[in-house]
């Protein structure tokens, strides 16, 4: 019997934490007797997870192996940030990813194209323990960093709660004038449309109830739309089923997400509210969603720790290690500070060797880093594997 094949060295889709899943006391609903790859719910053997659309917060650049997978993707592979032509290098931990996930012949699974999408890019309005305001959204994080003040143009990267606050994974500074948000379309009482706090003008009233994307100039707390579009999966061309990391809430028949999707689901899952979840869903149009299966996440980002790391190797190097961050600002900018995961929600994830035959635990990921980059305190490349080898993540050091 041979051994499982290497992960990929920047490996995305299993450092999107929907691995580390596995680790978790989760509750799932399944469907037959195999409990999927990566603890995710996808049954490997009667269905496979080729033309899987997965979305979710990018977790470690490392070799990670899942359920004896091998996930890869090409050093010249397209990859977009916030629709911008970048490369692979360009990659952070806490950036949210959407690719797609194919199977080839001889059974590995790769992708083609990888996005990463941040949820607001802005001027920092306020800023206080733990939270910030950026073009009227509310966020929050766990991280006291010096650079964050008002007026500091900046992304933020993280996945919405139900109640439109983003809990972030990633902050990076940005030196363009480009202003965006992306989130529920909602009318307000006055009639009004709104993402979060911020008015909307010149945005097509159709797109209410919606997730949507919206581009343009703020002046008094008001954005005048240059652009805006319904934000759905259409650039997950090929997949004809998702794997969407977010926080739900159930509404009747369906589940809620915090991203402004909703999914149909008869099932009895009844979470609490903002449960932080991986929603295993097969796709019904460019925005339908049918629930198959869910899989909780309870360890995740949620202490500050430095070194927002980038991949650093080519694919299919020796596991263990992770990506220690370049010297400069993440995104290729040539400085510019980051901070990484995010507070808020449940309970941050314990630190190495905390929990019994997982490798020292699962370790936050990247986060809080100074102008200069550098490791984690947790090992190198973060996420879940910088404790003591064994298990999930044993991280030489």
């Amino acid at each position: 019997m041979k051994g499982p094949p290497v992960i990929s060295r920047r490996v995305l889709l299993a450092a999107f934490w929907l691995a580390g899943t596995s680790l978790a006391s989760a509750q799932v609903r399944k469907r037959g007797t195999d409990q999927g790859i990566g603890g995710t719910g996808i049954t490997g053997s009667d269905q496979g997870i080729g033309g899987t659309g997965i979305v979710g917060v990018i977790q470690r650049f490392g070799s990670i192996f899942v359920n004896g997978e091998r996930i890869a993707y090409g050093a010249d592979v397209p990859v977009h940030i916030d629709g911008e032509p970048a490369t692979a290098k360009s990659l952070r931990i806490g950036q949210v990813a959407r690719v797609v996930a194919q199977r080839g012949a001889n059974g590995t699974l790769s992708t083609t194209r990888i996005n990463a999408v941040s949820e607001v890019v802005g001027p920092i309005e306020h800023v206080k323990s733990g939270e910030m305001a950026v073009l009227g959204q509310k966020v929050v994080w766990a991280g006291q960093e010096s650079w964050l003040k008002p007026g500091t143009h900046v992304a933020v990267f993280g996945l919405r709660r139900t109640d439109g606050v983003i809990v972030a994974s990633l902050v990076q500074e940005r030196h363009d004038a480009a202003t965006r948000v992306t989130g529920p379309l909602e009318r307000d009482r006055s009639g009004s449309l709104r993402i979060g706090d911020l008015r909307l003008t010149g945005v097509d009233p159709a797109l209410a109830g919606q997730r949507v994307q919206v581009d343009g100039r703020v002046t008094q707390g008001v954005m005048q739309a240059a652009r805006s579009r319904a934000d759905d999966f259409s650039d997950l061309a090929g997949a004809n089923r998702v794997l969407i990391e977010a926080y739900v809430r159930r509404v009747g028949s369906e589940l809620q997400l915090g991203s402004g999707f909703v999914a149909r689901d008869n099932s009895r899952f009844s979470p609490s509210a903002d449960t932080r979840v991986v929603v295993n869903a097969t796709l019904e149009g460019a925005r339908g969603l049918r629930v198959e299966s869910v899989q909780s996440v309870n360890k995740f980002p949620g202490s500050s720790v430095r070194g927002p790391a980038a991949p650093a190797h080519q694919p299919g190097a020796a596991p263990g290690h992770g990506g220690g961050a370049p010297h400069g600002g993440p995104g290729g900018a040539p400085s510019g500070p980051s901070v990484g995961p995010a507070g808020g929600g449940p309970a941050p994830a314990p630190g190495p060797g905390s929990e019994p035959g997982v490798g020292g635990g699962m370790s936050p990921p990247g986060g809080f880093s100074p102008p200069s980059g550098g490791g984690g305190p947790f090992g190198p490349g973060g996420g879940f594997g910088g404790g003591p080898p064994g298990g999930m993540g044993g991280g030489r050091r």
